[in-house]
């Protein structure tokens, strides 16, 4: 894993159109010896970090879904549609760390 913007893009198709991003984790393959791995949501196409408190997962973890510091969804950009390009930033790689899931769950307002 890598520190840099765009580490994975993907586009939001027609079936999520007009829900909102209701919850953000990530997992890794191999964890992090050394540092936290730290992971932002943006929306590419509105130009907003969709984060307010980014994804981490703490050091020897597989996964954010224990982290100390859960990620908050900023509710002013949580909104998608069809289209939108969402880019995913990786703040913090950590030492060691290998693979990287961005697990995003969406939901009708």
């Amino acid at each position: 894993l890598t520190v840099g913007d765009g580490k994975i893009y993907f586009s939001i198709p027609d079936s999520l159109n007009g829900m909102n991003l209701i919850d953000a984790d990530a997992a890794v393959y191999v964890v992090s010896t050394s540092g936290t791995p730290t992971v932002q949501v943006h929306n590419a196409t509105d130009t907003q970090d969709m984060l307010s408190t980014l994804i981490t997962i703490d050091i020897n973890e597989k996964t954010s879904y224990t982290a100390a510091t859960p990620p908050v969804i900023n509710t002013t950009y949580d909104d998608v549609a069809t289209g939108d390009q969402i880019r995913i930033d990786v703040d913090v790689a950590g030492t060691g760390t290998a693979g990287l899931d961005v697990i995003l769950t969406f939901q009708t307002p």
